[in-house]
């Protein structure tokens, strides 16, 4: 069912359109859709979650060992039981952003990653045991805060203000957070160049509080209708009653969870999420047991983004247009293949379609997690439904690494890990095929 810009019914549980839409200024006097600069923000906002995703911390990674005294091991599972931690959370996080708005939750998010950031940019030598709690709270923090929250929030924010262009509105905001995650780890390296990591991550906390906290306070907004205006383009009747965000035909959470199209638009991005982190944690081993240098291994990233940009664009296009369970079963064949052939990526033909599988895979991620679950289920509980969703990817990237190096301790390669791997995005294809012929 596809959200439509008419006035809702306003029932007990509809989250209404709040006066705080037309603050600190009234977007409805423009002349030009708002949604246009909440795409922009949002993208912004999402790109500010760098600190708190994998990309992000990943450089900071010996600083920790070195300063803390953990293993690189100790600091993996506290990694680990952050991150899971944080994923279970999220749902919580999501039922908050329908309650309160993208703005209330982007700008808590925001300023709690920065006093994350401050909070770990003070720690010292401990022992092993103490130093596990407090880098899994650390960690757990970051990742709810950061790749969760802020992230969330964004993205469910530029999802309510379109309806006809949203897969292509919403691809294009992914590509450019792409592109800045991409770009990240150099940055990042050159800030702690100038004064250590310490001060690297109090000035990234003093950048979110003033800048981004800045813009998400003066130009962040629920939706059209929290700013008089309407879905898609167009000033509402300013004399009419508060509206509800959606319509009543909008699923609840509870009934997405419970249809087939939900899981098979979310076991593949879960796949991807768990696999995808697993091997770029893994890559350089990987690469060893394959016979690839560092070098050589390390290069398949670059080609992979772009495959992925253009089909990124491709499927919010076709998102706009298709049944999104298409793109989630050309997502689920795309991983099957990246799986059988990543292990032997040191044969050219191998490679070859290992880059072009996993570029696909990782261009179908943004339409299934931006624009496929509006446009099924409408906006009305998006926040919660898409809660649901990046907390079972939350958790995915939480599994993954530690599956992949547990099945190659046990076993001796990563081949195995990889087919163990296939058996999700396999539950999806399978899904997605049953719900087209529903």
């Amino acid at each position: 069912m596809t959200s439509t810009p008419r006035v809702a019914a306003v029932r007990r549980d509809a989250p209404i359109a709040r006066a705080t839409g037309r603050w600190p200024f009234d977007p409805s006097g423009l002349r030009f859709y708002y949604g246009w600069v909440v795409v922009v923000v949002g993208t912004v906002g999402m790109v500010a979650s760098v600190p708190g995703q994998t990309a992000g911390v990943s450089v900071f990674t010996d600083h920790l060992t070195d300063s803390t005294g953990l293993s690189r091991l100790q600091l993996a599972i506290a990694y680990l039981i952050g991150t899971g931690a944080s994923g279970f959370l999220l749902p919580r996080g999501g039922r908050a952003i329908d309650r309160w708005g993208s703005r209330v939750v982007a700008l808590a998010a925001t300023v709690g990653l920065a006093l994350t950031l401050v909070g770990l940019s003070f720690v010292g030598p401990m022992n092993a045991a103490v130093g596990l709690v407090v880098m899994s709270v650390g960690f757990g923090c970051l990742r709810f805060t950061g790749q969760g929250l802020l992230t969330l929030s964004s993205r469910t924010m530029i999802s309510q203000w379109f309806d006809r262009r949203r897969g292509v509105v919403t691809s294009v905001s992914n590509s450019f957070m792409s592109f800045a995650f991409a770009a990240s780890p150099a940055l990042l390296l050159a800030l702690i160049g100038i004064d250590g990591f310490r001060t690297a991550w109090r000035l990234m906390a003093v950048v979110l509080v003033v800048v981004v906290g800045g813009l998400i306070v003066t130009l962040y907004r629920v939706s059209p209708e929290a700013s008089g205006l309407v879905l898609d383009g167009g000033v509402a009747d300013r004399d009419a009653a508060p509206t509800a965000i959606g319509t009543d035909a909008d699923a609840t959470r509870d009934e997405a969870v419970r249809d087939r199209r939900f899981w098979a638009m979310t076991l593949p991005v879960v796949a991807l999420s768990s696999t995808g982190t697993a091997l770029t944690f893994h890559i350089v081993d990987l690469g060893r047991e394959v016979g690839l240098s560092e070098d050589e291994i390390v290069r398949i990233f670059v080609p992979i983004a772009f495959v992925s940009v253009p089909v990124t664009l491709i499927g919010g296009w076709l998102v706009d247009r298709v049944p999104p369970v298409f793109i989630a079963v050309a997502m689920a064949i795309a991983q099957i293949v990246m799986y059988v052939t990543v292990g032997e990526i040191d044969r050219t033909a191998f490679a070859v379609v290992a880059i072009a599988a996993w570029g696909v895979s990782q261009g179908c991620f943004a339409p299934l997690t931006s624009a496929a679950m509006p446009k099924v289920f409408g906006r009305r509980h998006l926040g919660a439904i898409a809660g649901v969703q990046m907390s079972a990817m939350v958790i995915g990237s939480a599994i993954g690494p530690a599956l992949f190096a547990a099945v190659e301790s046990s076993l001796g390669s990563y081949r195995s890990a990889l087919w163990i791997s296939a058996v999700l995005p396999a539950a999806g294809l399978a899904l997605a095929i049953s719900a087209v012929r529903r």
